[in-house]
C-alpha cells in the first residue's frame, strides 16, 4: 500500500494547550501565557516531532485528552499549570497519550515570584528538554514491543538512533537496516538520512584503518542528501561538523556547529555531542558549559554524559572534575574512553589506577581496531593522537605527558592523510591556469586565450570562492555571508501573497515574448531575471502539494538569494566571455550546497601575473 510522506513518518502531534492558572491574576495569568508561547515556541525547534498551532489547541483546551486527538489529529497532549505559592510560582507541565489518555511524564518547578521573569528561558528550557527525551522514550519502548515490519519510518528511525548509542560496529549495522526501512517507507524522510549518516560516521570513527575512506563519503553524503530536505534539523549539522572536524576542516566544523546551537540550543542530547566537537576545537570551557547545561535540561540523562563531562573537565584543566565525572561512568562507549581517563590518572599522580585503564584501553584496542592482532609497541598510542582531531598543540602534549608518565612508548607520529571527501579534480599534472582577478572596481577574466573585463558583482564573489575549491560543495549560509539575524524567520506567505506571485510571473511571461517578438534583448533579460527570481520565491515557499509553508528560513533566504546572483554574474560572463560562460554555466552547481565541477582539470589564479616594480 503506498502511504503519504506523512502516514510514514506518524511522527508525535504534539498539542499544547494553554497553561491553566486558577485563582491567579494580573501579572501571574500574563505569565501564564507567556509560559505557553514559550513552551510552544521552544518545542518547535525540535524537528523529531510537530506542534500543532497554539490557536487551534486552544480552541479545544476544555475537552478531554482523547477527543483534543479525534479532532486534531494529535498524539499527545501537554498540560500545563501555574499557580502562586506563598512567595513562590510553581509550574506544572504533564504530557499523555490521546490514544488511551494514559500519563507518561509531569515536570514540576518553582521560583521566586520576584525573579520568575528572569527564570523563565531556564524554566521553558528545562520543560522542553525533558518533554522532548520523554517522548523519544516513550515512542522507543512502544518499538521495542513491536515488529519492525509494523513500525513507521519514525519509529524505526528512533529505534536506529537508540541503537547508535550503542557503539558497536554489531549496532551500527542494526541501525542501517533500520533506517534502510524507514527510507523504503519514505525515500524523503531527513531524519533517517541523517540516521544513516551517523552510523557510516561512527563506523569510521571505530575502525580508522579499514574502512575509513568509504564510510567517511557515505556519512557525508548522507548528510548532505538530508540536508537538502531539511535544512533546520540541527542534528544533520551536528553530522556534518564532525566529518569537517576529523578532516581537520576545524573553521568549517565550527560554522556547522554554530548552526546546529543556534537550530536547537535547548536540545541536551545534541549539546553533549557539541561539547565533545568544542573539545576537540580547542574551546573546553565552551564544552564545560554545554555539559552542565546538558545536565540541567535532562537530569535523567544517560550515563554517556559523564565521559564527555570528563573529556571536557581534562582539557580544561581540571582533572580531579574529570575523573570524579569519569568513575561514575557505568560504561565506556568509546574505543579510547579509557585512554583519556588513563591520562586523566596519570597527571592526577593515581600511577596504579591510571595503568588499569590503560590495560583496558589496549584490551579494547586489539579488540576493536587491531581485530585480535597484538599491537605494536605504542601503536595504541599513535592511533589515538592520530585519530583524535585535537586542534591545539598544548591538548596533544597533554596526552602524549600522560603516555609518558604511564610508560607507554609512542612513536614519532606523523601526520594524519585523510582522504578528501569530495570529487576534486586531478590536478597533479600539467593543468592549465585561467585567471579570475579583481582589478580596480571591476573584474578581469582570462579563459582560452581570450580576456573579458566585467563588472563588480556579488555573484563574481560567490564563483571565485567555489573556483578556490573545486569539488568542495560550500553550504549556500557560508556563501551569503551568515548575518546576525540569519537565523530568524519571517512571515508566511499567505494566499494572497501567493496568488499576487503567479499574476506577477504570467505577466513576465508575456513580457518576455513580446520583447523576444519585437527583438528587444535588453527588456527580455531584465523581465528574464524577475521572472527567475519570483519563480524561486514561489518555489521555496510552497511545500509537498501546494502547502504554504514558512518563507523565512536561513538556508531558504540563502539558497534564492545565492543561487540568483551567481546565475545572474554567469549570464553577464557569458556575455562578454561566451568561452568562459558556457563552461561556468557546465561546470557549477547551485542549490543548498554550491559546488564547481570542472569537466577538465583548472587550476585557476586570482592574480594577475605582473612584472611592474612595486611603488
Amino acid at each position: 500500500m503506498t502511504t503519504t510522506r506523512g502516514e510514514s513518518h506518524r511522527s508525535p502531534l504534539l498539542a499544547v494547550l494553554p497553561f491553566a492558572a486558577p485563582g491567579v491574576s494580573g501579572t501571574d495569568a500574563l505569565i501564564a501565557q507567556g509560559l505557553h508561547e514559550d513552551v510552544c515556541g521552544e518545542l518547535s525547534r525540535f524537528r523529531a516531532f510537530a506542534v500543532i498551532s497554539p490557536t487551534s489547541a486552544a480552541s479545544v483546551a476544555d475537552r478531554a485528552d482523547t477527543e483534543i486527538g479525534a479532532a486534531l489529529g494529535a498524539t499527545h497532549v501537554l498540560r500545563g499549570r501555574l499557580r502562586r505559592a506563598g512567595e513562590l510560582l510553581e509550574v506544572s507541565a504533564s504530557l499523555s497519550d490521546c490514544a488511551d489518555a494514559r500519563h507518561l511524564w509531569t515536570e514540576r518547578l518553582a521560583a521566586p515570584a520576584e525573579a520568575f521573569f528572569a527564570l523563565q528561558e531556564g524554566i521553558v528550557a528545562r520543560i522542553a528538554a525533558t518533554l522532548a527525551a520523554q517522548l523519544e522514550e516513550t515512542v522507543l519502548a512502544e518499538a521495542r514491543r513491536r515488529p519492525t515490519e509494523s513500525l513507521a519510518a519514525y519509529a524505526l528511525t528512533v529505534r536506529g538512533l537508540a541503537k547508535l548509542r550503542e557503539a558497536t560496529l554489531a549496532a551500527d549495522g542494526e541501525a542501517r537496516g533500520l533506517f534502510t526501512r524507514a527510507l523504503e517507507l519514505d525515500p524523503t524522510y531527513a531524519r533517517a538520512h541523517g540516521g544513516m549518516a551517523l552510523s557510516y560516521f561512527n563506523e569510521w570513527s571505530c575502525a580508522f584503518w579499514t574502512r575509513f575512506y568509504d564510510n567517511a563519503c557515505l556519512a557525508y553524503a548522507h548528510a548532505h542528501r538530508a540536508l537538502g530536505l531539511d535544512d533546520r534539523d540541527a542534528m544533520l549539522h551536528l553530522v556534518i561538523a564532525k566529518v569537517q572536524l576529523f578532516r581537520r576542516e576545524y573553521e568549517q566544523a565550527s560554522w556547522y556547529l554554530d548552526r546546529a546551537l543556534a537550530l536547537s540550543p535547548n536540545d541536551a542530547d545534541l549539546l553533549v555531542q557539541i561539547a565533545n566537537a568544542e573539545t576537540f576545537l580547542g574551546r573546553p570551557e565552551a564544552a564545560v558549559a554545554h555539559i552542565a547545561k546538558a545536565m540541567r535540561l535532562n537530569p535523567y540523562h544517560p550515563n554517556i554524559y559523564y565521559i564527555h563531562a570528563a573529556m571536557a573537565h581534562l582539557f580544561a584543566g581540571d582533572v580531579a572534575t574529570a575523573l570524579a565525572f569519569g568513575a561514575r561512568n557505568d560504561g565506556l562507549p568509546f574505543v579510547d574512553a579509557p585512554a583519556f581517563l588513563a591520562i586523566a590518572y596519570a597527571h592526577a599522580g593515581r600511577m596504579e589506577e591510571g595503568l588499569r585503564a590503560l590495560a583496558e584501553y589496549r584490551a579494547a584496542f586489539r579488540e576493536r581496531i587491531t581485530f585480535d592482532r597484538e599491537p605494536a609497541p605504542g601503536e595504541p598510542a599513535r592511533w589515538m593522537l592520530e585519530i583524535n582531531p585535537f586542534r591545539r598543540a598544548q591538548d596533544v602534549a597533554l596526552l602524549r605527558e600522560g603516555f609518558r608518565l604511564l610508560g607507554e612508548p609512542i612513536d614519532a607520529p606523523g601526520p594524519v592523510v585523510l582522504p578528501v571527501l569530495a570529487d576534486a579534480p586531478d590536478l597533479s599534472g600539467p593543468v592549465a591556469e585561467p585567471l579570475l582577478a579583481r582589478a580596480g572596481e571591476g573584474w578581469i577574466a582570462d579563459y582560452e586565450g581570450r580576456r573579458a573585463v566585467l563588472p563588480d558583482l556579488k555573484g563574481l564573489h560567490d564563483i571565485r570562492r567555489l573556483l578556490d575549491r573545486p569539488g568542495e560543495e560550500i553550504h549556500c549560509l557560508d556563501l551569503a555571508g551568515r548575518e546576525d539575524d540569519a537565523f530568524r524567520g519571517e512571515a508566511v506567505l499567505d494566499d494572497a501573497a501567493r496568488q499576487s506571485l503567479k499574476e506577477r510571473i504570467r505577466d513576465l511571461q508575456q513580457e518576455i515574448a513580446e520583447a523576444e517578438d519585437m527583438n528587444d534583448p535588453g527588456r527580455a533579460e531584465r523581465a528574464r531575471a524577475e521572472l527567475e527570481r519570483l519563480i524561486e520565491m514561489l518555489s521555496k515557499a510552497l511545500g509537498l502539494g501546494g502547502r504554504g509553508r514558512l518563507l523565512g528560513d536561513a538556508a531558504e533566504r540563502a539558497r534564492t538569494a545565492v543561487t540568483w546572483r551567481i546565475r545572474h554574474a554567469v549570464r553577464r560572463i557569458e556575455a562578454a566571455h561566451p568561452d568562459l560562460g558556457r563552461h561556468l554555466a557546465n561546470s557549477l552547481r547551485t542549490g543548498l550546497f554550491c559546488v564547481y565541477r570542472p569537466e577538465r582539470a583548472l587550476r585557476w589564479r586570482f592574480e594577475e601575473h605582473t612584472t611592474a616594480s612595486p611603488a
